[in-house]
């Protein structure tokens, strides 16, 4: 009795290394990795400076864009000044702006203020290279019938490209305000 329990404690000894090391015919291949929510907006964090140009104005622009409220929205404050000149006044233009995912739509959505009292609810695609576009079928006070688009562009040498298009009623987008910024 006791060489059978030797004969069948070796066999087992023997035979446990080979079937640790085989992997189980149903193996599922490894997980892609999960989708983490703003990881297309990653580009876009931080702080940014650089020019903008409204019609024939030329001034400056900043931005930041940070996650706020335990990384459920993305929020950028920007501010556009545009100097005096050309019998014109100065301008400042102020705006804040808040990106959230919508999970019932499992789509992106923003919403921007804007320091003339213009706002928005703009819906948010990723287009292909990485730019975000946003569009907003209608905009609180303002025109009726007008439209707006905020574009972000990623330059090859890390830079960013932006604008503001508005479409009056029943009309193309044309630029409202573009901008080319670079990193702080």
């Amino acid at each position: 009795m006791t060489r059978v329990a030797l004969g069948i404690l070796l066999v087992a000894l023997a035979s446990a290394p080979a079937d640790a090391q085989a992997p189980p015919a149903t193996q599922a291949p490894p997980a892609a990795p999960s989708w983490k929510p703003f990881g297309e907006f990653a580009f876009l964090l931080g702080y940014w400076s650089g020019t903008a140009t409204s019609g024939e104005r030329i001034g400056g622009r900043i931005a930041r864009f940070t996650m706020d409220l335990n990384g459920t929205f993305l929020v950028e404050r920007g501010t556009t000044v545009f100097p005096a000149g050309d019998g014109m006044p100065e301008e400042t233009v102020e705006e804040i702006g808040y990106v959230t995912y919508n999970r019932e739509k499992r789509g992106y959505m923003a919403t921007y203020f804007f320091s003339t009292g213009v706002y928005g609810m703009y819906d948010v695609e990723i287009l292909p290279g990485g730019a975000i576009r946003m569009t907003a079928p209608s905009l609180g006070n303002y025109d009726p019938g007008a439209r707006s688009r905020i574009l972000f562009t990623p330059r090859a040498d890390g830079g960013l490209d932006t604008a503001i298009e508005i479409a009056p009623a029943g009309k193309d987008y044309v630029a409202h305000r573009t901008s080319s910024l670079k990193k702080k």
